[in-house]
């Protein structure tokens, strides 16, 4: 027991204990950074991702006015100038590569066609 406390004692142990202690304080608190970071990142993405969609849903509806025999470029041009107003940050967040909304864009739109042909 004299053993320990005369080691414990001992400036030099003292300060290499100290050092490793430091050492694996700051990688444990690097990996919570990192994992915050990752985890806020997906949220936030995911919330762009649904406002997005939800845009795009309601362009689509408000674009059927000109009723189904608008074509898609006019349902399309009407719902990317809905996007560019309410969701920009969504836009410009994600950037969404070529083909993307006119994917999205025409499922949204045949979604709606699909519903006004239903019976109420």
């Amino acid at each position: 027991m004299d053993f320990i406390q005369g080691l414990l004692a001992s400036e030099q142990v003292q300060t290499g204990i100290l050092t490793i202690l430091g050492l694996i304080l700051t990688f444990i608190a690097n990996r919570a950074a990192g994992m915050f970071q990752a985890y806020t990142g997906i949220r936030i993405e995911q919330a762009h991702q649904d406002s997005l969609h939800k845009a795009i849903m309601t362009g689509v509806e408000s674009a059927m006015r000109y009723g189904p025999q608008a074509g898609f470029d006019t349902i399309k041009a009407h719902v990317i100038a809905h996007l560019k107003q309410s969701v920009p940050d969504a836009l410009k967040a994600l950037t969404p590569g070529d083909g993307v909304l006119d994917n999205l864009i025409d499922r949204y739109a045949r979604e709606a066609l699909a519903k006004l042909g239903e019976p109420k």
